[in-house]
C-alpha cells in the first residue's frame, strides 16, 4: 500500500513537471515566432525601400504576409529582400538601428 502511495506521487509529480514543460515550450515557441516576424519586417522594409527607388510595386506590402507573399511570387523582390539579409549579417546593430521596422514600416 506505501509503495502504491510513492508510485502514484512520483506519477503525478512526472505529470506535473511535463505538463510545465509543455507550456514553458509553448510560451518559448511564441516568443521566438514573434522575433521571427518583427526580423523579416525589417528585412522587408529595407527591400521595399530598395525596391521603391525603381518602382512603387511594393506599396501595398503592409503585413508579415504580404512580404511572405510576394517573396514566393515576385523574383525581384526576393533578390532584393536577399540583399538586405546579406546587409543585416555583415551589421546587425547599424542595420536594426537604419531599418527598424516599428520606425519606417506603415503597417502592423
Amino acid at each position: 500500500m506505501q509503495k502504491q502511495k510513492k508510485s502514484k506521487l512520483i506519477v503525478i509529480g512526472i505529470v506535473i513537471l511535463l505538463t510545465g514543460y509543455v507550456i514553458n515550450q509553448f510560451f518559448k515557441s511564441n516568443e521566438q515566432k514573434d522575433r521571427i516576424i518583427k526580423h523579416d519586417m525589417m528585412i522587408g522594409v529595407c527591400a521595399k525601400n530598395k525596391a521603391s527607388v525603381e518602382s512603387n510595386n511594393y506599396e501595398k506590402l503592409k503585413t508579415h504576409e504580404d512580404i511572405k507573399l510576394e517573396l514566393q511570387t515576385n523574383e525581384t523582390f526576393n533578390k532584393l529582400f536577399k540583399e538586405c539579409e546579406k546587409e543585416f549579417k555583415k551589421a546587425p546593430k547599424d542595420f536594426r538601428a537604419k531599418w527598424n521596422y516599428k520606425a519606417k514600416w506603415d503597417g502592423n
